[in-house]
């Protein structure tokens, strides 16, 4: 799920469900990332968010919420990967939202892959 064999670029592919006995699992692995101290690139495919996963949901909403700091500090940007350009103006829509443009504390693109968006690295 979490790929950081190619330091400082992160692969996320997100699962369609992340099982509730899988969460807290999950929500460490990001922790993990954060402790090493050293900045990266996230680069997100698959789903769009696990459906069906409330649990994974408000853990990672909260541990969002309180590494935010660091987050701004060690994330030195993040793209979703995707390939259909109806999906992708879609996507970038939702990330458009005000309120969510406001909680990101740092830079998001949408590309169609993952050649476009490390092309733009920060």
């Amino acid at each position: 799920m979490i790929d950081s064999s190619s330091w400082p670029v992160v692969r996320w592919t997100m699962p369609a469900r992340i099982p509730d006995a899988e969460a807290e699992r999950v929500v460490a692995e990001c922790d993990a990332l954060l402790r090493r101290g050293e900045r990266f690139a996230l680069v997100f495919d698959g789903a769009e968010r696990p459906e069906q996963s409330p649990r994974f949901a408000g853990l990672y909403k909260a541990w969002s919420r309180e590494r935010r700091r660091q987050l701004g500090r060690w994330v030195a940007g993040a793209a979703r990967i995707e390939p259909d350009a109806a999906r992708r103006e879609a996507v970038l829509g939702r990330l458009m939202n005000a309120a969510l443009a406001a909680f990101m504390p740092y830079p998001f693109r949408v590309a169609a892959s993952e050649e476009a968006a490390l092309a733009h690295r920060p």
